[in-house]
């Protein structure tokens, strides 16, 4: 029994030294604060639209002993799922060398998609009606969903199913000025400004550049400033 009761003893030292230790490595701000402040970026830069509800990095059972002397440089995503992923993190050592340590983390995190609320077919501007914003997981997001529409037309390509994912691959836009479109552009020289018709060459949205043609079969850059306006740069 006493032999037992020693083993106990031993048992529950170890189990409180561990938990000391576990303690002491999260007390320490590289592991607990700015390496889950570094991770939260990591996934941000690659999904900026994320809405993260929590992280939870797993204890690392081979954390070196100077843990506590190392500055943590940088952090590298290398996988990432619905509800876990894992990463490296890039340390410099006293003595100015990296070292890379691999971790593992529990997420739970959505990203917003707009999902059509009726069938829409084919050559239908989009509009407020047609969509709702609704929130899912990694494995049913695609990554050329449409977040917010832009301020220019979309027009479908194809018909879009109720409940579907608006993705770009579905829409073309209706730019402010098509390839072959007559266009006003002008020409400003200090406080003189001439009007010129000229020819676009390419499609083109306001701030946009792009090349237009003289009626001298010149090629000049201007600038889209509205509905058929540009300014030759």
């Amino acid at each position: 029994v006493e032999h037992n009761l020693a083993k106990v003893g031993v048992a529950s030292s170890n189990l409180v030294s561990r938990s000391i230790f576990l303690l002491l490595i999260f007390s320490i701000p590289l592991f607990s604060s700015s390496l889950i402040d570094e991770l939260h970026k990591a996934i941000y830069d690659e999904f900026p639209s994320a809405k993260i509800n929590s992280i939870n990095i797993d204890n690392h059972n081979e954390l070196p002993v100077n843990f506590n002397e190392l500055k943590l440089k940088n952090i590298i995503l290398l996988g990432l799922r619905d509800d876990s992923g894992t990463f490296r993190a890039v340390y410099t050592t006293p003595n100015s060398t990296s070292k890379s340590i691999f971790y593992k983390f529990k997420i739970d995190f959505k990203l917003p998609v707009l999902v059509a609320t009726k069938d829409i077919g084919r050559d239908h501007i989009l509009n407020l009606s047609d969509y709702e914003q609704k929130f899912v997981s990694l494995k049913d997001y695609d990554k050329q969903a449409i977040i917010n529409p832009s301020n220019h037309q979309l027009i479908t390509k194809s018909k879009i199913k109720r409940g579907k994912i608006l993705t770009n691959r579905q829409f073309k836009t209706l730019s402010d000025i098509k390839k072959g479109d007559k266009i006003t552009a002008i020409i400003e020289d200090g406080s003189l400004k001439v009007e010129i018709l000229v020819t676009a060459l390419n499609d083109g949205n306001i701030g946009q550049i792009i090349s237009v043609k003289n009626q001298n079969n010149q090629t000049l850059k201007a600038q889209v400033v509205g509905k058929n306006q540009a300014i030759i740069k």
